[in-house]
């Protein structure tokens, strides 16, 4: 039996908007209940990772335990969303992951053990932070050469806005060349993080939601079954964006969000086409703990 996890990087809109206090955020509400009536129809729970500040608002933290008592799994995305959060002071990046670990285990009653750093931006430092707040695993790093038109796209999207020199300043830019394929386990004193790269092709040509908007369906699907046939271990990364219609957006405010635009018939019929295939390939869905946990084990075989 092989497994894969449908993972969510709570990329918020109030994160886009910068953190307004008064707004009330449709990404927690309607946004998300696409996506829940989704995992319902296909009988899977997902994996959640929230930013800890959007949980300063106490509907949002009621409506994040609301899918944690459905059964899906809450990770840790950072506090503010830093887009260099890798390349920070080492008692910065702690700061950002502890905040948000406390209020995450406030909101849901236990502590998330994974974690996925804002736009894959990773390094040593995070690893060793991730270590010694007892996480499990990490999906930071992005082994595909596909993270530097990326960047360049990113920061394309957020010409004028604070966060747009921060996007280049990194540790991690080897790693989308030579980094692992594979998980690996990152060990350190307080024990051992399981490291789970973004799923790519052997031509490390990455796969997540993003490409099918990017390469168009014939190509995303080839590059999906391509990973669903050679990786043991595959997880399909969404972020709130991808069942974004207009309607949801605050018309006085820049968002520097993609795919924001466009139909969502079609990005829900896109969504669960890939979801069809994953299905399709005899993959049992799990959260990603426990696809963490499965690599774990067969690693220490």
């Amino acid at each position: 039996m092989k497994y894969a996890a449908i993972n969510i990087n709570f990329d918020s809109l109030s994160e886009a908007y910068g953190f307004p206090r008064k707004y009330n955020d449709p990404s927690f509400t309607r946004i998300a209940n696409r996506f829940l009536e989704i995992a319902d129809k296909f009988g899977f729970n997902y994996s959640i990772y929230v930013i800890g500040k959007d949980l300063e608002k106490e509907s949002n933290r009621a409506e994040v335990k609301r899918w944690f008592d459905a059964g899906h799994e809450i990770g840790n995305h950072s506090w503010s969303h830093p887009l260099n959060l890798g390349s920070l002071p080492r008692a910065t990046i702690l700061d950002e992951v502890r905040r948000s670990h406390v209020a995450i285990e406030e909101t849901i009653g236990e502590p998330p053990r994974g974690f996925i750093a804002p736009g894959w931006s990773t390094s040593r430092a995070l690893k060793d932070v991730l270590l010694a707040l007892d996480y499990e695993y990490d999906t930071s790093d992005f082994p595909s050469f596909l993270m530097y038109p990326s960047l360049l796209k990113m920061a394309w999207n957020h010409l004028g806005d604070r966060r747009f020199f921060k996007i280049f300043k990194r540790r991690d830019y080897l790693v989308s060349l030579l980094g692992s394929r594979k998980p690996v386990e990152h060990r350190g004193a307080e024990g051992s993080l399981m490291l789970m790269p973004l799923p790519t092709t052997k031509a490390r040509i990455a796969c997540w939601h993003t490409t099918a908007f990017v390469f168009g369906w014939r190509r995303h699907e080839q590059i999906l079954f391509s990973c669903l046939r050679d990786l043991p271990y595959f997880y399909y990364l969404v972020h709130p964006a991808d069942l974004v219609e207009a309607n949801d957006l605050d018309p006085c405010r820049k968002c520097h969000l993609e795919r924001v635009g466009g139909s969502l018939d079609h990005k829900m019929e896109l969504f669960e086409r890939s979801l069809a295939r994953i299905v399709e390939s005899g993959r049992k869905l799990v959260t990603m703990r426990e696809l963490a946990l499965r690599a774990r084990e067969d690693l220490s075989k």
